[in-house]
């Protein structure tokens, strides 16, 4: 697969009026394929890079008292990072972790500079990505202010195939509510009530 080429695709229409030569990007992306359940961050590190995932779901975790809570799920064409850690420069109690098999290009920090120095070009092209994923965190965080009861279709809507890489456990810390929760509101949608 072309992945720059599937990369141009997806970012081109958020800067309709630059014609960037993705080909650059090359010196500066790494693909990366990893296994589920492999940490892409612990919480002993600092975040040094973020990634444009092709194919997957990668989680953002906390511990909690009662156990691991999944903050934040990113799907193909999110970037992920764990934002607090990555802005701060500093180790924050956030961690990564692989929901499934994943591919995704990383582009670390010092790599990000380097291309932003060389190829100014594509300054406008980071503004555009952050800005989509802002609004795209914003509507997230929005499922799940519905509560699992109001929120769980549209939540399955907008990330396909989700479903089969989490937990009733993780989705239960995703939405705050109870494991016996999830378990009626999946009962009630497949029965489809």
């Amino acid at each position: 697969m072309d992945y720059l080429a599937k990369m141009k695709e997806d970012y081109d229409p958020l800067v309709p009026d630059l014609n960037l030569d993705y080909s650059k990007l090359d010196l500066y992306l790494d693909l990366r394929k990893r296994k589920r359940d492999e940490v892409l961050k612990d919480t002993s590190s600092i975040e040094t890079c973020s990634r444009y995932i092709f194919e997957g779901f990668i989680g953002l975790f906390f511990d909690s008292e009662n156990g691991p809570v999944l903050s934040e799920i990113f799907q193909a064409t999110d970037v992920a990072f764990d934002f607090q850690s990555y802005l701060r420069g500093e180790k924050s109690q956030n961690y990564m972790k692989c929901l499934s098999d994943v591919v995704y290009y990383e582009l670390t920090k010092k790599s990000e500079m380097t291309l932003i120095q060389n190829h100014p070009e594509f300054a406008k092209l980071g503004l555009a990505i952050n800005h989509r994923l802002l609004k795209r965190l914003d509507l997230r965080s929005r499922i799940k202010a519905k509560g699992i009861s109001k929120g769980y279709k549209r939540f399955l809507e907008y990330m396909p195939g989700i479903e089969l890489h989490l937990s009733q456990a993780k989705i239960a810390s995703y939405f705050s509510c109870s494991e016996r929760t999830v378990r009626e509101v999946q009962h009630s949608l497949n029965s489809g009530k």
